[in-house]
C-alpha cells in the first residue's frame, strides 16, 4: 500500500508531465481536471509537444483504466512512455506504439481510451485519431456551435491489431477544438449521447459568456461522481 507521500510524488511527476507548452501569438489552450469524488488526484492526463519550429502542436489526451488514485501508477506509467513515443515514433504511428507498450504490461494496467491531434499553427489545419476516447468537438465561428468530430477507433490495449479512427479539418480565426474524457458526459443514469450533448449546450454557454477560464466553468458543472475528468481547449485567436 503505497502511503501519502508516494501517492504525492506521484502525482506530481504526472503533473510536470502534463503542463502545456507557450503558443505562438495567434493560439492558446487552456484545460482543467477533477478526480472522481473523494480523491485528489486521478489518471487523466496531458502528453503535449511543439515542434522546435513553433509550428507543429501534437496533444494527447489520455484516460486509463480505473478511477482516483488506483489509477495514478498506471497514468504515470503510460505518460512517460507517451513522452517518449511523441518525439520518436510518426505521428501516424504513435497510437499503435502505445497500444503496444500497453499490450506488454500487466492485465490490471492496459487498458486506456485516448485522442491523439496534430495541428499546424501555420494553417489551422488538423489531424485528430481516436482510440476509444470520447468524440472531440470542433467550435464554429459562423454557426457559433460545437459540432462534432467523427472520429472513433479502438481503446489502447484490447487488442494487438486496434483500428484508429481519423478525421481532418481546419481551425479558422475565432475556433476551437474541445477534448475531454467520459467522466465529462457519461454517468450510471446518463447515456453517452445525452452526455455529450448536454456537454455542447454547456460548452457553448461557457465561451460565449468568455473564453477564459472556459474549461473551468465545464468541469464545475459536472456532477460528483466515481470517474476522473478532464477537458482540454485549444483555439486559433487570430490576432
Amino acid at each position: 500500500m503505497q502511503d501519502h507521500a508516494e501517492w504525492a510524488r506521484l502525482r506530481d511527476r504526472l503533473l510536470s508531465r502534463g503542463r502545456m507548452p507557450e503558443l505562438p501569438p495567434g493560439w492558446c489552450h487552456q484545460s482543467a481536471m477533477l478526480p472522481a469524488s473523494g480523491f485528489e488526484y486521478g489518471g487523466d492526463f496531458i502528453v503535449s509537444d511543439l515542434s522546435a519550429d513553433g509550428r507543429r502542436l501534437q496533444l494527447v489526451l489520455v484516460d486509463v483504466c480505473g478511477s482516483g488514485q488506483s489509477a495514478v501508477p498506471a497514468a504515470v506509467k503510460l505518460a512517460g512512455a507517451l513522452e517518449s513515443l511523441v518525439v520518436a515514433v510518426p505521428d501516424e504511428a504513435l497510437l499503435d506504439a502505445a497500444n503496444a507498450y500497453l499490450q506488454r504490461q500487466p492485465e490490471d494496467e492496459n487498458l486506456a481510451t485516448a485522442v491523439h491531434v496534430v495541428l499546424d499553427l501555420a494553417t489551422g489545419e488538423y489531424r485528430i485519431r481516436s482510440a476509444g476516447h470520447p468524440p472531440a468537438l470542433h467550435w464554429s465561428a459562423a454557426r457559433r456551435e460545437w459540432r462534432i468530430d467523427n472520429a472513433r477507433g479502438t481503446t489502447l490495449g484490447v487488442t494487438d491489431t486496434p483500428e484508429f479512427g481519423e478525421t481532418r479539418g481546419r481551425l479558422a480565426a475565432g475556433e476551437a477544438l474541445l477534448f475531454y474524457t467520459d467522466g465529462v458526459v457519461e454517468s450510471r443514469s446518463v447515456t453517452m449521447d445525452d452526455g455529450i450533448a448536454w456537454l455542447r449546450g454547456v460548452a457553448r454557454d461557457a465561451v460565449l459568456d468568455d473564453w477564459d477560464g472556459a474549461a473551468k466553468r465545464i468541469i464545475d458543472q459536472v456532477d460528483l461522481g466515481d470517474d476522473d475528468r478532464a477537458v482540454l481547449v485549444v483555439r486559433r485567436t487570430g490576432i
